[in-house]
């Protein structure tokens, strides 16, 4: 029979790592800044990363918990209110005691586990496990399109497609022009339709 302290450090050899040290865990500050009517969280794909969970789960939580639509623009997270920092601070300590920390030993190093309709904080240090109540994450709006129906832009035209008309770029976004077909000019050009990753325009004098 080998000694009891042959046999628990076998055991202990066998568990997961877990990081140790006072200042092995701590969530990022949110860096926060007002944008008209949107309250915009700048560091929001870090204190996910650190907190080991999915960007749309967090903003999901945090448009819910404001009651505003809530738009990933990453590494950004983007709120359709003007909330005060300290809010959404709090919010995140509540999201961070809720689905990260573990109730037995407080510690972060734990994942979300689905069991049947059932969604389990599991710890990867203890093993203990709890359920929480995740509720339905909203899908993140998709980003608005940089250009508008009916709007007159100053675009460059940077190549000519096979039907003669006009290639240009509004941040990335594809823009078919009519009466353009030559490539290098600058025109002013009205947009007519907008579908899906691209849009269509004419030549305005």
């Amino acid at each position: 029979m080998e000694p009891y302290s042959v046999l628990l450090e076998r055991a202990r050899a066998k568990l997961p790592p877990v990081r140790t040290g006072g200042e092995r865990f701590q969530v990022p500050e949110a860096d926060v800044m007002t944008d008209g009517k949107n309250t915009v969280v700048r560091n929001l794909q870090e204190i996910a990363g650190v907190l080991r969970r999915e960007p749309e789960h967090l903003i999901g939580f945090l448009a819910r918990e404001f009651g505003c639509p809530g738009v990933l623009d990453l590494p950004r997270g983007v709120l359709k209110s003007r909330l005060a920092k300290e809010a959404i601070v709090a919010r995140i300590r509540e999201y961070t005691q809720k689905y990260v920390i573990c109730s037995e030993c407080k510690r972060p190093d734990t994942h979300l586990q689905k069991e049947g309709r059932l969604t389990l904080l599991v710890c990867e240090a203890c093993g203990a496990q709890r359920p929480v109540t995740v509720r339905r994450v909203v899908a993140p709006e998709k980003p608005r399109t940089p250009v508008v129906v009916g709007e007159v832009y100053r675009l460059t035209i940077e190549d000519v497609g096979r039907r003669g008309d006009g290639v240009a770029k509004k941040e990335g976004f594809v823009i078919f022009v009519t009466g353009a077909a030559q490539r290098g000019m600058t025109v002013n050009a009205k947009i007519t339709k907008v579908l899906g990753n691209n849009a269509y325009a004419i030549v305005q004098p």
